[in-house]
């Protein structure tokens, strides 16, 4: 069976990323999944964005952290430095609005960055995007992901009957799958060079299912074939998936 494609911050390859046109983008070309990174402004709102700071995707400057939504919302989300000013209208979206256009079209995977994880654990990152998951109703549709074992077990606990899916960089397969067992995760997420046919062996023994990123080259694709990955995050969805339905 062909790996589910996820579209990694969205269609990111040929739009900003995490942006609600390149989510737009992402379903527009079919993407099984999408998937996008939170950080937590001062006042409490759950903004989509994968740095802590402002400068790398955005006109502004500054830790959005010690920002407020105003703040944040003030910049252009068009990614300058690789895009010019072609998307300069964009924004950064907050959590609501990105589930709202996403629900009932996709199912989601959510990445709580390490960045914004914190000793609060009844309003801290993890308690407010579970919040606005269980505002839009999606609680069956959404996978919260993260390096930050911490970040994973609050959320097993705050919202058990949301899916959980470990992030790796680097990790033995022992430790893959007892973070698994310590989080209630069947879900784990190895980078690419993480892969091989003993993790592959174990995690089928032991129930897990295995995802990995960023795949854009369908070459590399047809390579990790022998892996029977569940999913294949991808900035390029829409060459990922007409190359599967192109060899199926």
């Amino acid at each position: 069976m062909a790996p589910l494609v996820i579209a990694h911050r969205g269609d990111s390859a040929l739009r900003p990323e995490n942006t609600l046109l390149s989510f737009a983008s992402a379903l527009e070309v079919g993407a099984d999944l999408v998937e996008f990174d939170v950080q937590l402004t001062r006042d409490g709102s759950v903004v989509v964005i994968h740095d802590p700071t402002l400068e790398r995707t955005t006109t502004g400057r500054g830790d959005v952290r010690q920002m407020t939504l105003a703040e944040v919302r003030a910049v252009s989300a068009g990614f300058p430095s690789r895009f010019g000013a072609a998307y300069a209208g964009e924004r950064v979206p907050t959590l609501p609005e990105v589930l709202g256009l996403l629900r009932e079209r996709a199912r989601v995977m959510i990445e709580i960055k390490p960045d914004s994880v914190t000793d609060d654990a009844d309003s801290g990152i993890e308690a407010r995007t579970i919040e606005n998951v269980r505002r839009a109703g999606m609680e069956g549709d959404v996978a919260l992901i993260s390096f930050s074992r911490r970040a994973l077990v609050r959320c097993r606990d705050l919202a058990p009957e949301m899916a959980r899916g470990h992030l790796f960089h680097r990790a033995e397969p022992g430790e893959v799958l007892a973070a698994a067992r310590e989080v209630a995760s069947d879900l784990v997420m190895p980078e690419k060079g993480m892969l091989s046919d003993g993790l592959r062996d174990r995690a089928r023994e032991a129930g897990l299912k295995v995802a990995t990123w960023v795949v854009d080259d369908p070459a590399e694709l047809l390579s990790l074939a022998r892996f029977e990955l569940y999913g294949i995050g991808t900035n390029r969805p829409g060459v990922l998936l007409e190359a599967i339905r192109d060899d199926g």
